[in-house]
C-alpha cells in the first residue's frame, strides 16, 4: 500500500484512539513487506523518521504474526521473545506488550497492531478484543486506500459529468446513493429509465433496489443483457433488444413495459472486479450511440468510488456503533467536550465513578455550569482545545459524599476531525482509589519507591524465595532495660513511638525496608526484593542519618530520657522471601550476614563506638566514606575472624590534621598488635590517645596490651 498523507493521518488517528482507550504509552501499525519477509512500521507513535523492520518469526510482534494469534507479554524484559535491540535503537524500555494480527478481507494476515507499556495495571483479553476491533477498522482503510488515490487522479472531460458526480459524491447512505445514481444516469443519457444492478457475491445474482420507473420494485436476476455485461466485463449497446439473444423479455411482460434500446456499462471496484452494472433504457430521442457510451462509462468509473465510499461508510458506522458499545463498557470514565466547551458524550463508567444519577446527566451542559466538585476534572480542556496538546492530572481527589473520596488519574486529549483540525477534547478518567489505599498501607512497611515497583510487577516470584546480596542494618538502644526500670510505661511507650518514627523516616529516606522490630531494636534491609548497586552506601548513609535524627529528638524531648544507639551493618548473601505458616507469613531475610549485623551491633558496646561495619560493607563504601579499621573479631557463629571498621564521615567532609594523625597512629598501632609487637603497639595507641582522648577502641587496646605485657613480665 502506498504511503499517502490522508491514509497516514487516518492511521495516526486510530493509533491515538487506541493509546487513549487502552491507556498505553505508544501504539504501532506494522504492514507486511512480502518481498523482504518483514513487518515494517507504517505508523509508529513516539518514533520519527525511522522505519522499524521486524523479520517474520522474530521478536514478539514477528512471532505473533507468524503464529496468527494475539500475544500478551506483561513482563516483556524477561520474555524470550523480546528483541532488546529495538529498545536500544529507539532509546525505549518495553515493559509490556499486546499485539494482534491484521487480516485482509480474504482472511490473510497483512500486518500487525501493537500497543506498548500499559500505564495502569496489565494487558488482559479485554485489551485484545479492543485491538481486534481497531484492526478491523484498519483493514477497511487498507482495502479502500486505492479508492482514495483513484478519486484524487480521475479527470473527467465532461463538465456535465462533473456536476452530476458532485451530487452523487455528497451522499454516503448506500440506498439513497443508488437512487441518486439512477436519477443522474437517466438525466445525463437522456433516457426514460435507469437502474443500477449490484453483484450479490454470495448468490452470484444481480439485484437492484431502486430502479427509475419501476416504483422501487426489487429485481434479482442471473439472466439478460445485464448478466451478460457483468460476465463479459464489457459495455453493450443494444438498440434492437427483442432480436438480441441475451435479452430477457420477462421483465417487460411483468411490468407491461416495452424496451426499445439498452445501454449497459459495468462498474468495477478498485481491484477491477465487477461491482455491478449501470443500465439505461429507451433513449428519448433516437438510439444510444458511442457518445452516450463514453459519458456513461465515465460516470461508471466515478460512481464506483462513491459506491465503495458508501459501503465503507456503512461499515464504519457499524464499527462506530461497536466502538460506542466498547466505550460505554470500558473500565475508564470517558467524556467528550466540543469546541464551545460543552459536554457532548458521557459514558456510564464516568457516571458510576462519580456517583451521578440519571437526572444528573452532564450531556449538553457547559463545563462552567456543572457542579463545583466536578469542575476541576475538566480544567485542562480549554488549553488542550486551543493548543492541541495532551494534558495529564495525577491523583486528583474528588469528594463524592461525606464518607466517599475518589482518587483518579485523568488524561485530556485533543479530538480531531479527518483533516487533523482540533474540534474538541476527550477526557479519560482512571479510578486509582483502591490502588492508593494499597499503596498507603504498603508504605507503612516499605518505602514508596518499592511500593510502586511491587505494584508494577506482575510476577512477584521474588517474594517466594530468592538468594541475593544485600546489606543489613541492626540498631539497638543502649541501656534500654535500665530506662524501663527508671521511667513509667506511658513515658517509655511515648518515647519509643517518637524514636521509631524518626528512625523509620531515615530508613525510608535511603530506600531501606523495615524487616522487624525486636523489642527496642530495629532490623532494616537494603537490597530486597530488588537489589541496587548503592545498597551498602544507602545503609551507611541511613546509619549516619539515624544518629542525626536521634540527636534532634533528644534536644526536643528534654523531659524524656536521652537515648543512645549502636548500629551494626553487614553485607553479604541472604535468602529473602515469605517465611512462616499458612496463617501468617512474614517477608524477611535469613543467613550469616543477618547474624553478623546483630553481632556487630553488640560489639559497638565493647569498643564504645556508635557504628561498626564488616569488611564486605567497607569494600563497597570506602570510596564514599572515611573509614577506620577497628579490629579483627571472631564473632559467635563464625569460624573465620572478620575485620570490622567504623565510619568517620562522608568523603565530601575533609578530616582535620588531628584526625589524620590520630588515624595514622591507630592504624600503625593495630598493625604492630597483629604482629604481637606489644611494646611498639601500646606506645602508638598511647600517642593516639593524646591526640583524641576518650576514643573507645584506643582505650580497649591500651587496656588489653597492658594485661598482655603484665603476663610477659
Amino acid at each position: 500500500m502506498m504511503k499517502n498523507e490522508k491514509i497516514l493521518g487516518e492511521m495516526n488517528a486510530i493509533l491515538d484512539q487506541i493509546s487513549k482507550i487502552m491507556q498505553v504509552e505508544r501504539s504501532t501499525f506494522f504492514l507486511l513487506n512480502r518481498e523482504t519477509s518483514t513487518l515494517e512500521s507504517l505508523v509508529a507513535q513516539g518514533v520519527k523518521n525511522i522505519i522499524i523492520s521486524v523479520p517474520l518469526g522474530k521478536g514478539i510482534v514477528g512471532t505473533m504474526f507468524q503464529q496468527k494469534q494475539p500475544i500478551i507479554e506483561n513482563n516483556a524484559q524477561i520474555s524470550n521473545l523480546l528483541d532488546k535491540s529495538y529498545d536500544k535503537q529507539l532509546h525505549f524500555v518495553t515493559k509490556s506488550v499486546a499485539c494482534v494480527p491484521v487480516f485482509n478481507e480474504k482472511g490473510k494476515p497483512i500486518g500487525a497492531l501493537q500497543s506498548l507499556n500499559k500505564k495502569n495495571g496489565t494487558f488482559t483479553e479485554k485489551d485484545i478484543k479492543i485491538l481486534k476491533s481497531f484492526a478491523s477498522a484498519i483493514t477497511l482503510i487498507i482495502k479502500n486506500s486505492e479508492l482514495y488515490f483513484a478519486s484524487e487522479h480521475i479527470k473527467n472531460n465532461f463538465s456535465t459529468l462533473l456536476e452530476v458526480f458532485k451530487a452523487v459524491s455528497s451522499e454516503l447512505n448506500l440506498n439513497r446513493l443508488i437512487q441518486v445514481i439512477m436519477n443522474k444516469a437517466a438525466e445525463i443519457t437522456k433516457s426514460d429509465r435507469s437502474s443500477l444492478f449490484l453483484v450479490d457475491e454470495e448468490t452470484g445474482e444481480l439485484w437492484t433496489v431502486f430502479a427509475k420507473g419501476l416504483e422501487n420494485q426489487v429485481v434479482r436476476t442471473k439472466k439478460g443483457i445485464v448478466a451478460e455485461v457483468a460476465k463479459s466485463k464489457k459495455p453493450l449497446i443494444v438498440n434492437d433488444p427483442y432480436n438480441h439473444p441475451h435479452f430477457d423479455t420477462s421483465v417487460d411482460k411483468k411490468t407491461k413495459y416495452t424496451t426499445k434500446s439498452i445501454l449497459s456499462v459495468p462498474v468495477f471496484n478498485s481491484k477491477n472486479k465487477v461491482l455491478g452494472v449501470i443500465q439505461v433504457i429507451n433513449k428519448l430521442k433516437n438510439n444510444f450511440d458511442t457518445d452516450d457510451l463514453d459519458i456513461l462509462t465515465g460516470f461508471a468509473s466515478q460512481i464506483r468510488i462513491a459506491i465503495e465510499n458508501a459501503k465503507l461508510f456503512d461499515q464504519i458506522q457499524g464499527m462506530k456503533n461497536h466502538l460506542d458499545i466498547l466505550v460505554q463498557n470500558l473500565d475508564s470514565g470517558i467524556v467528550t467536550i466540543d469546541k464551545s466547551l460543552k459536554i457532548s458524550t458521557v459514558n456510564q463508567t464516568f457516571n458510576e465513578l462519580f456517583g451521578l444519577k440519571k437526572n444528573q446527566n452532564l450531556t449538553n451542559n457547559f463545563i462552567d455550569d456543572i457542579e463545583s466538585s466536578l469542575k476541576p476534572l475538566f480544567k485542562h480542556c480549554e488549553e488542550t482545545i486551543s493548543t492541541g496538546e495532551k494534558q495529564y492530572q495525577e491523583e486528583v481527589k474528588v469528594k463524592i459524599t461525606n464518607k466517599k473520596l475518589v482518587t483518579i488519574n485523568s488524561s485530556t486529549l485533543p479530538m480531531q476531525d479527518a483533516k487533523g483540525k482540533v474540534i474538541g477534547a476527550i477526557v479519560v478518567f482512571n479510578d486509582i482509589s483502591k490502588e492508593k489505599r494499597i499503596q498507603s498501607n504498603l508504605s507503612r512497611y516499605i518505602p514508596q519507591h518499592l511500593v510502586k515497583q511491587v505494584m508494577d510487577h506482575d510476577n512477584l516470584s521474588l517474594l517466594k524465595g530468592n538468594y541475593s546480596k544485600c546489606s543489613i542494618l541492626f540498631s539497638d538502644i543502649r541501656n534500654f532495660t535500665t530506662l524501663t526500670e527508671e521511667f513509667g510505661a506511658i513515658q517509655i511507650v511515648e518515647l519509643l513511638n517518637k524514636y521509631f518514627e524518626a528512625m523509620i523516616t531515615s530508613v525510608h529516606k535511603y530506600n531501606g525496608i523495615l524487616d522487624k522490630y525486636i523489642g527496642d531494636a530495629i532490623m532494616t534491609v537494603f537490597g530486597v526484593p530488588y537489589a541496587n548497586i548503592s545498597d551498602a552506601k544507602n545503609a551507611v548513609n541511613c546509619a549516619l542519618d539515624m544518629f542525626s535524627m536521634l540527636a534532634d529528638l533528644n534536644k526536643v524531648n528534654k523531659k524524656l530520657p536521652t537515648l543512645n544507639i549502636g548500629i551494626g551493618i553487614s553485607t553479604g548473601n541472604v535468602v529473602s522471601g515469605n517465611i512462616g505458616s499458612e496463617k501468617r507469613f512474614e517477608y524477611t531475610v535469613i543467613g550469616d550476614s543477618v547474624n553478623l549485623a546483630a553481632r556487630l551491633e553488640s560489639a559497638t558496646k565493647t569498643y564504645n563506638v556508635n557504628l561498626l561495619i564488616c569488611e564486605e560493607t567497607y569494600n563497597e563504601v570506602k570510596k564514599d566514606f572515611h573509614c577506620r579499621e577497628i579490629d579483627t573479631l571472631l564473632v559467635k557463629g563464625k569460624n573465620i575472624p572478620v575485620k570490622v571498621f567504623t565510619v568517620i564521615a562522608p568523603k565530601n567532609i575533609e578530616l582535620t590534621q588531628q584526625q589524620l594523625d590520630f588515624n595514622s597512629k591507630y592504624i600503625e598501632g593495630l598493625a604492630y598488635y597483629k604482629e604481637n609487637n606489644y611494646q611498639k603497639a601500646i606506645k602508638l595507641f598511647q600517642e593516639a590517645d593524646k591526640l583524641i582522648p576518650n576514643d573507645g577502641p584506643t582505650h580497649v587496646f591500651i587496656e588489653k596490651l597492658n594485661n598482655l605485657l603484665l603476663k610477659t613480665v
